[in-house]
């Protein structure tokens, strides 16, 4: 299975003679040239600050086995103006977005809003399926401080995240 992980981060990462592994191609963009360079400076400034060019494998790797990938976006509050200042890894087993719905009622239909929506981060992770709502403890963390990327891939349900090795899991358990 190591092996096969392996090829594949492989296969996906490559880093060519010129130093780089992933680039943006603007191309087809309709902005002004002024624009796509300040896209493509913004762009290398995030893989800078990713340090992509040395962790590229490892950064892929774990989007793969986990299906996501979770960053704490850090911004100096004294002089927010210089923009984003670091990106902090987040194990994905030790955060989760929680939303605070309250019912109204119009009539004889609930109708359920949206109060309220960030992360919970907890170092000792959370349990598995808690439904009792104390496993939601830890520091909150607001929306927008949270760098949040997923496989795209969903259960049937369409409620919990996947990763491109779900499908492996249960053939490796039988072996």
């Amino acid at each position: 299975m190591e092996t096969a992980l392996d090829e594949i981060v492989n296969e996906a990462i490559v880093i060519e003679d010129s130093g780089t592994s992933v680039e943006i191609n603007l191309d087809e963009v309709k902005v002004p040239p002024a624009v796509k360079k300040r896209i493509e400076d913004e762009f290398n400034y995030v893989l800078k600050l990713l340090n992509f060019g040395n962790m590229g494998h490892e950064i892929f790797r774990r989007w793969y086995i986990d299906g996501r990938l979770y960053y704490h976006i850090m911004i100096d509050d004294n002089d927010p103006e210089r923009g984003i200042q670091e990106l902090r890894y987040i194990d994905p087993r030790k955060i989760r977005k929680v939303r605070l719905l309250s019912r109204e009622r119009k009539g004889q239909v609930f109708i359920n809003r949206n109060t309220a929506e960030f992360y919970v981060y907890n170092e000792k992770g959370f349990k598995a399926t808690g439904s009792t709502g104390m496993d939601n403890q830890g520091l909150r963390i607001s929306p927008d401080a949270i760098l949040h990327c997923t496989s795209g891939l969903m259960d049937k349900d369409g409620k919990m995240v996947l990763s491109y090795l779900h499908k492996a899991i249960k053939p490796l358990n039988q072996l």
